[in-house]
């Protein structure tokens, strides 16, 4: 029973209540002496264990574990220590990692008034923070109190959201120097920053029907995709309508979120800090996504649901840390002289003194880099192959064995490019200051190291994932190094042409890992690739012409002069359009990956149609960089587009 004597307050509360001012007292003393360093590893734990707080309130909802610890608060059950029972544990560790927030908290709001109130920024995100934290902790008491409906639930997550942005601001802000955060936004960027409010408001209400979704039990009210059911087009019941809103909410924020990145790539991509924080959400939503898929593909296990908790969590203070740069603006130009020494790089790269010296060097020599395009097809593959022939095993752990399969082939491959092409690297100014070149690494250690990566990577794809795909990605290592390396790349202006069939080679490994075989769709992807890579590789040609003709290398610009290299960009870039529209014409593929890939195919020919008109650098270097996205797209509407047509997105 809640005791309700006059306007005393429950005894546990009070207590609780005393020993939180007796501790502040200390707390405020032992503060004094604090140096910015534990302050901002302080601000970074408050931030770390808030966002834990709401992944085992997640856990907490999806396990129905909400009265694990009955009315008593902040004790279980009237015990300070929770009985040996499922929901009873998880609510107790909810509430204990609870009662950690609350100390760091209290430090981190304290340690804000009384040292750093400059600039007014900290400030200002502290006392946001202690508010909501102020207001999570009541909300939680009354809702278990009271045991409050679902609208309250709903507006539990939604403050643990704005607690969380608050923190994460307030650890950003921490960590950058004073003149960085006195830093005004930069010009003309009052658009994007507008546009950075608007994803982020509209995202937190996206967050929050979904919570509101949870919480009406909605979740299979509107069942079919794009509309409601096959009965409605359109939503009948309270709970469809909480389903639907909830899926309009996320189709505008995803369409909220690529026009965001988008314009930071167009206006802001020289801020390397902003475009950081970018391809970090980026990659946090697409996993968000397959992992929403296999939440549903697997019936929505409750781990998998407390996954995607976490991961949505991690996703939004991203946006977050996302949207405050861009509000500070750039710290400072790129040093002029960048990349072109090591000593360069290491001045480019902030996170480098944070990895040992002997591991970043082997660690460059695999081009960690180029590794994700070339796994971004590999997965696409794989997921396509599962939609029409389902793997006896589970697809999830095969998916990650055959990325470590792939990573170590092509890093590999890559390693012994580095041994077999240093002569070439050392007079090319973008590649002079690599391992090999430089003596950081042997030559001979480099080939050792290469030669050893392309045998575990076969051996470990045989063992753990099958023959065929151990087969197909080795001799795609073989043939990048013997073929293209040896022979392609220093003989004939046809290199990239030829030696392009290396890097089409992880669809079909993809594929194979799930089959067995090769199909005929596994083909078209490696057939798209292969169009591809001469229109990606000559546009970069273009634009580093002097460094192949310096070194000897038979580019197409050097040897056929840059008019003939810009039509045959338009004339591969005309064929691809055509391939990728093959796997529409044989029902691999539906109408969303049709759409997707006409509207990239068309801008890409476009844009060579462009550069063929009036061929400059910087067109050439946009349509190079716009090749790389137009890859990475295509291939995701691909996934896309077959989990919907199975459900799989459905909800």
């Amino acid at each position: 029973m809640i005791r309700t004597a006059g306007s005393r307050l429950p005894a546990p509360l009070s207590t609780a209540l005393a020993g939180l001012w007796l501790v502040a007292l200390v707390v405020v003393q032992a503060l004094r002496g604090v140096v910015v360093p534990r302050y901002r590893a302080l601000t970074l734990a408050a931030a770390v264990c808030v966002w834990l707080l709401i992944v085992l309130g997640g856990i907490v909802r999806v396990t129905g574990s909400g009265t694990g610890c009955g009315r008593s608060w902040p004790v279980c059950n009237g015990r300070w220590l929770p009985a040996l029972e499922y929901h009873a544990l998880i609510e107790w560790n909810h509430r204990l990692v609870g009662f950690l927030v609350g100390w760091l908290m209290l430090a981190t709001v304290l340690s804000t008034i009384l040292f750093f109130r400059r600039p007014r920024r900290l400030l200002y995100a502290a006392l946001l923070a202690g508010v909501t934290y102020v207001g999570q902790a009541l909300l939680g008491a009354i809702t278990v109190w009271l045991e409050l409906d679902h609208k309250w639930v709903a507006a539990h997550m939604g403050n643990s959201m704005l607690l969380l942005a608050a923190i994460i601001l307030l650890a950003v802000f921490a960590r950058l120097a004073p003149a960085q955060m006195a830093q005004p936004v930069a010009q003309g960027s009052s658009r994007l920053w507008w546009l950075a409010v608007g994803t982020v408001g509209w995202t937190y209400l996206a967050m929050f029907t979904g919570s509101a979704v949870i919480g009406y039990e909605a979740e299979l009210a509107c069942p079919s995709w794009p509309h409601c059911s096959t009965e409605s087009w359109f939503p009948q019941t309270w709970e469809q309508f909480v389903s639907f809103g909830h899926r309009i909410a996320v189709g505008f924020s995803d369409v909220l979120m690529l026009a965001l990145g988008v314009t930071i790539w167009r206006t802001r991509r020289q801020d390397q800090r902003l475009l950081r924080a970018t391809h970090l959400l980026g990659t946090l939503y697409v996993s968000q996504v397959f992992l929403g898929a296999f939440t549903i593909w697997w019936g929505a296990p409750a781990f998998l649901r407390g996954a995607h908790l976490a991961l949505a969590a991690l996703t939004w203070g991203a946006l977050v840390v996302m949207t405050a740069f861009i509000r500070l603006g750039p710290t400072s130009p790129e040093p002029p002289e960048g990349r072109d020494s090591p000593q360069g790089e290491r001045a480019h790269d902030p996170y480098n003194s944070r990895v040992p010296a002997g591991v970043r060097v082997y660690i460059s020599l695999i081009k960690p880099r180029i590794i994700p395009l070339l796994l971004i097809p590999t997965v696409a593959s794989m997921l396509i192959a599962a939609s029409q022939q389902m793997p006896e095993r589970p697809l999830l752990p095969l998916i990650l064995l055959t990325m470590l399969g792939g990573t170590l082939a092509t890093g590999g491959a890559h390693a012994i490019n580095q041994y077999l092409d240093r002569d070439l690297d050392a007079r090319m100014r973008r590649t002079r200051s690599r391992a090999v070149v430089t003596g950081r690494v042997s030559p001979r250690n480099a080939l050792i190291f290469g030669m050893v990566l392309s045998g575990t990577a076969f051996f470990q794809l045989w063992a753990t994932v099958n023959l065929a795909a151990a087969a197909l990605a080795i001799s795609g290592n073989l043939f990048y190094v013997f073929v293209y390396t040896l022979w392609l790349k220093r003989t004939t202006v046809q290199n990239i042409v030829i030696g392009g069939a290396a890097g089409a080679v992880p669809p079909l490994v993809g594929w194979a890992a799930v089959t067995g075989n090769v199909g005929l769709p596994a083909v078209l992807f490696f057939a798209i690739i292969f169009f591809w890579t001469p229109a990606h590789f000559w546009a970069l040609a273009l634009v580093r012409q002097e460094e192949y003709r310096s070194a000897g290398v038979p580019m197409m610009p050097v040897v056929h002069g840059e008019a003939a290299t810009r039509r045959s960009i338009l004339r591969y870039a005309i064929v691809l359009l055509v391939v990728t529209l093959l796997p529409f014409a044989t029902r691999s593929l539906g109408l969303l990956y049709l759409t997707v890939a006409l509207a990239l195919g068309i801008v890409f020919v476009i844009r060579a149609l462009e550069l063929v008109r009036k061929g400059t650098t910087a067109r050439a270097w946009r349509l190079f960089m716009y090749s790389n996205t137009y890859l990475a797209l295509l291939y995701l509407s691909m996934v896309i587009d077959r989990l919907l047509a199975l459900g799989w997105l459905g909800i």
